[in-house]
């Protein structure tokens, strides 16, 4: 079986490659800049042509993506949305069997604390950001072209390990400047899943059945601030812990991105999606990529904090 893994530089594409190696794949991967990996082309997928890169592959895992919390919603889009159409139709033209998308459990944030969510969940009527707008259309797109070419999508929690430029390396670069801010008293509750559980999930979606969706999570939920105390242990962080309620946290996040624009746009500190994810508490159900695709989450937090920090 021969496979073209897409965003192949970033924390899910190097554990995906990993995942596929190890049961006997052969591997094209893709991203924007040139990395050292099986069978790497170079490729923008919103102007590249895709015609080769998916030319004498049996299942695409589309990886990439332009995540975060800041960015213009033009650039979202083209990065999440029309890149996406158009490795689908490349896909779909050159007989592609399997589709498999990395899609975000973002969609479902609605500014409320939501537990236990399964797929079918109601999403907001208008999505809190860019980023999960773009990647809710990208979602739609993918398992629409289910047909003929299997399409399928995971919705990952909050993917950590090595290779991470988001999650802890944030939570890491704060403590290094010897504060903890609590949102909410860091009493929201989050289910993190390890590189190598998402990767193993994207593999097996490439088995399950066409047109679904499935949440992965490493199995477990934790507070905010149990996960921000693990990580000070780690790391040897001894910040001062700064309680901070929702509403005033949200308004300083709306205050620093306005100044932010006014500076040129760069991203600032705090955003108004970072306080949503760290104020408010969103989990997620995966019986049934339990049941659909045999999917059993295999890294503790534990476990996976100390390969972060070996």
């Amino acid at each position: 079986m021969k496979a073209l893994i897409t965003g192949a530089s970033g924390c899910l594409g190097r554990a995906l490659v990993s995942e596929l190696t190890s049961h006997g794949w052969t591997l094209r991967t893709t991203a924007r800049r040139t990395v050292e990996l099986p069978g790497f082309v170079a490729a923008d997928l919103v102007q590249a042509e895709l015609t080769a890169l998916v030319d004498g592959v049996d299942a695409v895992f589309h990886c990439a993506a332009m995540s975060g919390g800041w960015g213009s919603p033009d650039a979202f889009h083209a990065a999440n949305v029309t890149a996406t159409e158009r490795l689908l139709h490349a896909a779909g033209k050159a007989g592609v069997a399997r589709f498999v998308f990395a899609s975000t459990p973002s969609l479902y944030a609605d500014g409320t604390d939501r537990f236990n969510l399964t797929e079918d969940a109601p999403l907001p009527e208008r999505a809190l950001s860019p980023y999960a707008d773009s990647k809710r259309q990208a979602e739609t797109l993918v398992l629409a072209q289910n047909g003929a070419m299997r399409c399928t999508a995971i919705r990952p929690r909050a993917i950590y390990g090595q290779h991470d430029r988001a999650l802890l390396p944030r939570l890491c670069a704060t403590l290094e400047r010897g504060i903890l801010p609590l949102i909410s008293g860091g009493r929201a509750q989050i289910d993190l899943t390890h590189r190598s559980d998402a990767a193993r999930a994207m593999r097996l979606a490439a088995g399950g059945p066409g047109g679904r969706v499935w949440n992965i999570t490493s199995g477990e939920a934790f507070s905010f601030r149990q996960l921000a105390e693990m990580v000070c242990v780690r790391g040897n962080y001894k910040p001062r812990r700064i309680p901070l309620p929702y509403g005033l946290a949200y308004t300083l996040a709306g205050l620093a991105e306005r100044g932010a624009l006014l500076r040129g746009g760069a991203e600032p500190t705090l955003t108004r999606q970072a306080v949503v994810s760290l104020g408010r508490s969103l989990t997620l159900d995966i019986s049934a990529a339990r049941r659909d695709l045999g999917y059993h989450p295999q890294v503790t937090l534990s476990n996976g904090l100390a390969e972060c920090f070996a």
